[in-house]
């Protein structure tokens, strides 16, 4: 598949260190055989396997308290699971996102609330790893779906040439994947493009064939609520599980509902609902473990034991993976 991605100057993107030498980069191919033995023995390292597949979609800056009153995320939260204890980890929005799939911000939350938003892009090497590493080491696959991501080629060539930061409605920083050299190198035809106005979009073609084991949803910035409002972001997920991905496509699918970050609150505490069949329904759900002090850390967590891939860092390794909730 090719990548439909923007290209802009990479003079408005930070870079950490410099990028590493294509020419003696080395990456190793497991022969399929290989990687059945890796997915055999992820697979009975699995300590609690829920589900066959996962979807997280991030919506923007809003408080627990504001998203619960909106009456589409309400009724939302009254089919699943509803974290009553859920929280981000940082402020800003940012390093919440590079949390969600590599188990650390790399300290950008330091740099404060202006600084810590710059996009960044991380050097291809052992200290820059995300979950995308660990499920194509046993097999699986990801996406990261974004929408309105500019088209462009795939590969880019990364010595000049990177996905704008911003464009329309769309914003890199909300696109986490791209962030990091590797998947600029490697996996860039995992990075998929959604015209949300289109009904047939490559994401509606997917889930139609049935997505792959780990996918990262994107709204643009009005449908995540970032230049709207709790309401229209609401609205829209409403829209986009009844009509975009029904139930009917979604068996065996694990579907996550979060933000990235509260609105203002001092605890930072948001709205986080997990749906699915594997889930058991709200009027089901034992209040004390909807309580729980969860964070970004403990989905990760969550998706790491169901597979049975190993923790990334600390943070996700130390986290407790979220429990109680499943049929």
């Amino acid at each position: 598949m090719i990548l439909f991605a923007g290209a802009g100057n990479a003079a408005t993107a930070q870079s950490m260190t410099p990028a590493p030498n294509q020419s003696t980069e080395q990456h190793v191919t497991k022969s399929e055989a290989g990687k059945q033995e890796e997915a055999a023995r992820a697979a009975a390292r699995a300590k609690a396997h829920h589900f066959d597949r996962v979807v997280i979609i991030v919506l923007e800056n809003t408080d627990y308290e504001r998203a619960m009153q909106d009456p589409n995320l309400t009724a939302l939260a009254a089919q699943g699971a509803s974290f009553t204890n859920f929280h981000a980890l940082f402020h800003p929005s940012y390093p919440n996102y590079l949390a969600m799939i590599a188990g650390t911000d790399f300290g950008l939350h330091r740099r404060g609330s202006y600084l810590g938003d710059k996009q960044v892009n991380f050097p291809n090497d052992s200290a820059h790893k995300t979950i995308a590493d660990r499920l194509v080491a046993v097999g699986l696959d990801f996406k990261q779906y974004a929408e309105e991501m500019p088209a462009g080629t795939c590969p880019w060539n990364i010595s000049g040439q990177y996905v704008a930061d911003k464009r329309g409605n769309y914003v890199r920083r909300h696109v986490p994947f791209l962030s990091f050299r590797e998947v600029q190198e490697k996996w860039c035809d995992h990075v998929i493009t959604v015209d949300s106005a289109k009904a047939d979009n490559f994401f509606v073609e997917d889930a139609k064939k049935g997505l792959v084991a780990y996918s990262f949803y994107t709204p643009n910035m009005n449908h995540d609520g970032h230049d709207t409002t709790a309401q229209v972001s609401g609205a829209w997920v409403k829209k986009f599980l009844d009509e975009t991905f029904p139930e009917k496509l979604r068996k065996g699918t694990l579907v996550v509902v979060t933000f990235d970050e509260s609105g203002g609150n001092e605890d930072n505490r948001i709205y986080t609902v997990f749906l699915g069949d594997m889930v058991r329904p709200a009027n089901q759900q034992d209040p004390s473990a909807l309580g729980k002090r969860y964070t970004h850390y403990s989905v990760l967590r969550t998706i790491e034991d169901n597979f049975g891939l190993e923790p990334l860092t600390a943070s996700d390794r130390d986290a407790g993976p979220i429990t109680g909730v499943w049929k």
